[in-house]
């Protein structure tokens, strides 16, 4: 799929340009965080940028933080979200009004990627680029477009996912929607069954362009196929990626398949994010787990219920205050809109273990293809 090729080759050469120079305002990022499960892998991870800024690895002009998780109930990344928001506020007092920020989840040690365990998956090194990426720099380069078309807010991501898409003649993505905005892209659905798949907005084009905006009538987070019909998530028709470059979780369809849209990254409006944070200032601190994903989204849109927060089959530890926690999160997001930005010429590729690691990066030719 050469747009696809083109559009991440262009966006990695532009990067390679910004890296070790300073940005111009409002053209990049105000603030990146990444977050941190404690105090001494927030040390080395401060360690690692530091070595990367004086190595002129990354753009100068940009505000680059480590947050820790506090000490003891492990949170999750919705906890570590809250937690990271009352960490930008206690920073910059109300500037952060106006910042773009791009929040990545890295906390923890990688026990399922053994090599990243020492650095941590955002300093993962990959197999390209010069000086040589991590996935640090990847993001950085695939969101760049981001900031310039996105109102103050934040945009959360993961450390140990890639995202390569293509927006054909469309100019650029634009997030500046109140509320939450994700991106879709088009799967399988046995891929849907281990993510979140979006029920869109019935009245949603049929067309298939590069690049659709919708509204999300639901969110599912690692339904079963079941579920994903009874909800009227799946949908039929000739696929639109035509060219077989099978891979990743979202590999391209076969014609005439069911197929579902998945999430990857997402992004909360400043009023949203400041909901948030009122919300912890007044309940925390937290001694549950709970999931940026799983806990917000499903929350969102106007099919939302809150029969999903007694549904514990994919917590890894359940804690007597989840329950009550997620109750309360979904009546303070309720009726918050929930918008998509459809993305069917794309990929994401999940490389948190070893085995996802070696495939994509050696032996499946797919990601390969589209680097340089």
């Amino acid at each position: 799929m050469a747009s696809l090729q083109e559009a991440t080759l262009q966006k990695l050469r532009r990067f390679s340009e910004m890296r070790g120079k300073p940005v111009a305002a409002g053209t990049f990022w105000d603030v990146v965080a990444i977050t941190a499960a404690d105090e001494k892998q927030e040390l080395a991870y401060k360690q690692q940028l530091s070595e990367k800024l004086k190595r002129k690895e990354l753009p100068f002009g940009v505000q680059y933080h480590v947050f820790a998780d506090p000490p003891g109930t492990k949170i999750g990344n919705g906890g570590s979200t809250l937690c990271s928001l009352q960490c930008l506020e206690s920073l910059y007092g109300e500037r952060w009004n106006s910042f773009k920020v791009l929040l990545i989840h890295s906390g923890g040690y990688s026990q399922r990627l053994p090599n990243a365990s020492a650095l941590g998956k955002i300093f993962t090194a990959l197999p390209l680029g010069e000086p040589i990426y991590q996935m640090l720099d990847l993001k950085l380069a695939m969101y760049m477009d981001f900031p310039s078309h996105m109102k103050p807010g934040v945009l959360i991501t993961c450390a140990d996912d890639i995202e390569l898409y293509s927006i054909g003649d469309s100019e650029y993505i634009a997030f500046d929607q109140p509320g939450f905005t994700a991106l879709a892209h088009p799967s399988t659905l046995a891929v849907g069954t281990t993510h979140g798949v979006f029920v869109l907005d019935s009245s949603s084009s049929s067309e298939h362009g590069d690049l659709e905006y919708t509204q999300c009538h639901r969110f599912l987070h690692k339904p079963s196929i079941e579920n994903m019909h009874h909800f009227n998530a799946v949908h039929r028709g000739e696929s639109f990626g035509q060219q077989d470059l099978a891979g990743g979780d979202t590999a391209c369809l076969p014609l005439h398949s069911e197929y579902v849209y998945t999430d990857s990254l997402f992004y909360m409006d400043h009023k949203s994010a400041k909901k948030l944070l009122d919300f912890y200032e007044r309940e925390g601190p937290l001694y549950c787990e709970i999931d940026a994903y799983g806990d917000f989204l499903q929350a969102l849109g106007p099919g939302a219920t809150a029969e999903y927060t007694r549904n514990t089959s994919h917590v890894t530890k359940e804690e007597s205050h989840l329950l009550d926690m997620r109750q309360k999160i979904f009546h303070l997001l309720k009726g918050t809109p929930l918008n998509v930005v459809v993305l069917n010429n794309s990929r994401f590729y999940h490389i948190g273990t070893t085995e996802e690691y070696l495939l994509h990066f050696t032996s499946d030719s797919a990601l390969r293809y589209v680097e340089p």
